[in-house]
């Protein structure tokens, strides 16, 4: 399976999006992003509409939430995308209620903004 296809499987599996089939046909990855003050392991276009920041989550990543979700939606709304998605990979049990509740506080959030953690190896091969 190329990139391009355990990216679509990825966004559509793991993330639950339920984009069409042409959106897939353009889809950018980039490594190594610095956004909000973290490095992404992955910056993904899916068809110039999706954006997804995806983050290996650490001791620091609860307190950079706020500047990562305004880098997204900022983003997001400056390059006329449709969502934006973050995506905090850890297999911490306890860090998964402590991003929500941090998500959950910050203000200005809409409804084209989601926050999803999950498991390390929900995310190989992207």
């Amino acid at each position: 399976m190329d990139c391009e296809a355990r990216v679509k499987e990825f966004i559509r599996d793991s993330l639950g999006c339920g984009c069409d089939e042409e959106v897939f046909r353009h889809i950018m990855v980039e490594r190594g992003v610095r956004v909000g003050g973290a490095t992404l392991m992955r910056k993904i276009n899916v068809g110039n509409r999706l954006l997804v920041y995806v983050l290996e989550a650490g001791a620091d990543t609860i307190r950079q939430l706020p500047l990562l979700i305004k880098a997204g939606r900022d983003e997001r709304d400056a390059r006329g995308f449709n969502r934006f998605r973050l995506v905090l990979l850890s297999n911490d049990k306890n860090l998964k209620k402590a991003a929500f509740d941090a998500f959950n506080a910050i203000e200005l959030l809409d409804e084209k903004v989601h926050l999803h953690v999950l498991r390390k190896d929900e995310a190989k091969g992207i």
